[in-house]
């Protein structure tokens, strides 16, 4: 097949597009020339190879009338009114019906001829066989012709490497190769189902599991990830990124089925990969001000405040002005390194730094000698503290004024 980017090629996409502009009477000539073919090879089939026993008036009347009753057929099955996607198989479900019509009319027509039949009648059988597979090979040919002069050709593109070669995967992959103007041009494509190890989508052939991530990317000269799995959990989506950023990839994702409009995937639906991917859930944006209501001027106590989400709240709260926050955890060090963070020195010599463990109760209400604290609150929802129960608050970057993310409502004064 000539190359899209010679002159062969070229005028071979300049006849597939004429073709594709009147398809309705190029498809039902070709399929004309199909049962002309079919019927003569099947009577010659049926002589040991001799044309001289064929009798070719009786066998043009036959293709006449076959040519005939094929279109009528096609026309009220829709062949050849554009009801069907060309060389889909709803197209090759209504071409076999047309061909199964034309067969037993030009078999009745043959049996019931006056004197000898026109053709042996079990070359009428044999031929309606042969004409159904002819035509189906040449849309089948069309078809390939056509999307294959459709493909990007590669300059400019981002080579991608597929992750999933589900539903999604193929979709998307006819998608980026049936626009020639398409920014992505998929290389390869990556499973962890072993039983399709040796699929290809439209020849993108499946070059491992995720395993081979960094292996394939190398080999294709790939330049992105695109994970094709709208459910994809947050975890695997986590470890993909690694993976991804690893290999010096960018990582692209699909939005998951519910933001799918109609369900149908499409090169417009790629994009990157967002915090809410990562997390498996959306970014819920809190209203500050509010918040801030709650703490501005107040008395904040809260334990854990060494941990990972203690020490970050701990921080959120000192830019949000209280009156007093008073820091507890059972870890000399890690309320060392929350001081720090807070005030740029870690002497530890501050009475708002408490260490003692949260379940003697007798040091923690000795640890607010003026009165009781406005806030109690633990990170870990599994704590044993008697503050288990409020809010947990955890930011992306240690910054005042960003938009925080809550897992609920600030709970009542304490």
């Amino acid at each position: 097949m000539a190359e899209p980017d010679t002159p062969q090629g070229r005028q071979l996409a300049g006849l597939l597009r004429l073709a594709v502009r009147y398809r309705p009477l190029v498809q039902a000539g070709m399929d004309a020339v199909a049962w002309a073919v079919a019927l003569l090879l099947a009577s010659v089939l049926r002589y040991d190879f001799s044309l001289a026993d064929v009798d070719l008036s009786g066998w043009a009347t036959l293709v006449v009338l076959a040519a005939a009753i094929q279109t009528m057929s096609g026309l009220m099955c829709g062949l050849y009114t554009g009801r069907f996607r060309f060389g889909s198989f709803e197209e090759v479900a209504g071409l076999a019906l047309a061909a199964l019509v034309a067969t037993a009319v030009i078999y009745a027509v043959n049996l019931w001829s006056p004197g000898e039949h026109l053709v042996p009648r079990s070359a009428v059988i044999a031929g309606g066989v042969m004409a159904g597979a002819f035509m189906a090979g040449i849309r089948y040919l069309w078809r390939l012709s056509w999307e294959r002069h459709r493909r990007p050709r590669g300059e400019g593109c981002e080579r991608v490497l597929v992750f999933g070669a589900g539903d999604a995967g193929v979709q998307v992959i006819n998608a980026m190769l049936a626009d020639p103007d398409s920014p992505y041009l998929p290389v390869a494509l990556l499973d962890d189902d072993p039983t399709i190890r040796n699929l290809r989508i439209k020849g993108i052939r499946v070059v491992g599991n995720r395993e081979k991530l960094a292996e394939a990317a190398v080999e294709h000269r790939a330049e992105s990830l695109l994970i094709a799995i709208p459910t994809a959990s947050a975890e695997l989506v986590s470890e993909l990124t690694d993976r991804a950023i690893a290999a010096d990839l960018t990582v692209k994702v699909l939005p998951p089925v519910k933001e799918l409009f109609g369900g149908d995937v499409g090169v417009a639906d790629i994009r990157a990969v967002t915090e809410a991917d990562l997390l498996g859930r959306h970014e819920i944006a809190i209203d500050l001000p509010s918040i801030a209501g709650y703490l501005t001027g107040r008395r904040v106590l809260v334990t854990g405040a060494g941990g990972s989400i203690g020490s970050e709240l701990c921080r959120q709260v000192h830019c949000l002005g209280p009156a007093e926050l008073i820091m507890v955890d059972r870890d000399e060090s890690a309320l060392h390194g929350v001081q720090l963070s807070i005030e740029g020195r870690a002497l530890l010599d501050s009475p708002d730094l408490v260490l003692l463990d949260i379940r003697d109760q007798p040091r923690l209400a000795a640890s607010s000698p003026s009165g009781a604290p406005r806030w109690c609150s633990t990170p870990p929802p599994s704590s044993t503290s008697p503050c288990s129960r409020t809010t947990r608050v955890k930011r992306s970057r240690p910054t005042c004024g960003a938009a925080w993310r809550c897992s609920r409502p600030p709970p009542p004064a304490v």
